[in-house]
Order: structure tokens, then sequence, then C-alpha cells
């Protein structure tokens, strides 16, 4: 009886797989099996991947207040006060107002306990205020973080570099992706000793930028800012995935 099955190559971290003709004894299907409905017939699939790196020209800061006191209108309004004197730092730093926004407002009662009745003996409260603030020219980076700090903001919960329009590193690296897969391709042909022909499936995975957090959810406590912080740059690698199955002659 003639079925087709699909043979699985592994290398290195890619799976690629051939599909042939040829008789063998069918056998159920186990969990994580390649079945032969899942390729074209006489077909081979790679997976191709490319990649493509820009300086960035955008930067995104969390950055916050937080205040404690035992008398909860207190707090607010100390957490309130400063963090109009951080927004109006951030644009005398030559921060546009429309880039600064709001993105968390918490209030946080914590109790104290007596340790031998555990009895509740003392309520403070923990008011935060964050903002999320988008900083156009990456060389103000660190001028816009220390005025923030300088103005009272003692939290920063994220950090991360982007760049605006990545259009072109996209297609760059998705050239990239295309000729990876077709020289894994060739290459797996020669070696099994089939010509490979055109592409008869394509899909593609975009990856995109990733984010450098400063200090994860939980956020970096500042006291002042006693100095310039240096912030580097550096570039920003995009990715994209493609994965091509072509047909075998």
């Amino acid at each position: 009886m003639l079925v087709l099955t699909a043979i699985l190559v592994a290398v290195g971290a890619l799976g690629v797989a051939v599909v042939s003709a040829q008789e063998i004894t069918p056998m159920p299907p186990g969990p994580g099996d390649i079945r032969p409905a899942d390729f074209p017939a006489n077909t081979i699939t790679v997976t191709g991947i490319g990649n493509a790196s820009g300086e960035p020209d955008l930067a995104y800061v969390e950055l916050g207040v937080e205040m404690m006191n035992a008398d909860l209108a207190t707090a607010y309004a100390e957490a309130a006060d400063t963090m109009q004197n951080v927004i109006q730092a951030l644009v005398d730093a030559g921060v546009d107002r429309t880039d600064i926004r709001t993105s968390s407002v918490n209030i946080y009662p914590q109790d104290q306990y007596d340790p031998e009745t555990g009895m509740p003996t003392d309520r403070t409260y923990r008011v935060s205020n964050t903002v999320r603030v988008t900083v156009r020219d990456v060389s103000m980076v660190e001028s816009v973080i220390n005025a923030a700090v300088n103005a009272g903001a003692n939290t920063i919960y994220s950090f991360n570099f982007a760049i605006d329009d990545s259009v072109a590193l996209e297609q760059q690296a998705r050239i990239s992706a295309v000729e990876n897969a077709r020289q894994r391709a060739t290459e797996l042909g020669q070696a099994l000793g089939v010509t490979i022909g055109r592409p008869v499936v394509i899909s593609e995975t975009y990856g995109a930028f990733q984010p450098f957090p400063i200090d994860g959810r939980g956020g970096a406590m500042f006291d002042a800012a006693q100095s310039a912080l240096p912030v580097s740059p550096g570039q920003l690698e995009i990715s994209v995935v493609i994965t091509v199955t072509f047909s075998i002659e």
C-alpha cells in the first residue's frame, strides 16, 4: 500500500520536514507525531529567520510618586502636589505635555499588627501616582529622568527604547528571512539529493522590539538625583520569521 509519510530532520533549533512517497506499514499516530496530511506531497518545509537593526528614536519612561501618611487626605494631597511639580519639570525639560499620560493612581492601606495579640495597631496609607512619558528625542532621556526625580519622582517602573517608523527595518528583515529560508532549503536539498523548486506555502511571524524594564513591575525607588543618569540607547533589533514550503523537483 502506498501512503505519504513525513520525515522530520532536526537542524539546530529549527524543524525541517521533508515529505516523500514510499511504501510503509501504516501505524496509528502518537502524540506530537507529524502526519502525512500536515505537509503537501513532494515538498520540503524550512524556517527562515531575518534580522535588521536600527538606532532608536523614541523612549518610553513610566515614573511616579509614592507618598505614605497615617492620614489618607494628607498622603493623597502630597502625592498630587508632587506629581504636579514632576509634570511641570518634564515640560520645562522639553517634553510636550501631550506626551505625558497618567497611567495609574492607587491607594494602598497598610496595617501594622501587635506581634503578641495579632490585633491591628496602626494604619498608614500609601498613595501612588504614575505617568507614562514619551521622549521623542533620545538625547534628552538623561535630562528628562533627572528633572523628574529632582522634582520629586521617587519611582521608575519601566523604561524602554523604540523606533517610531519600523517599516523599512521590517522589509530588510523580511528579505533576509526569505533568503535564509531559500539557503536552508537548498542546502538540505543538496544533502538529500533533490532539487528545490518554487515556494508553495509561506507564513510569517513578526517579532517586535523588546522592552527593557528597569526593575520589573515593582519599580525602582530613588531619594534624589545627584548626578546625570547614564543612558545608552544602543541598537534595537527586529526579527521576522517565515516558514516556507518548497516543492521538490
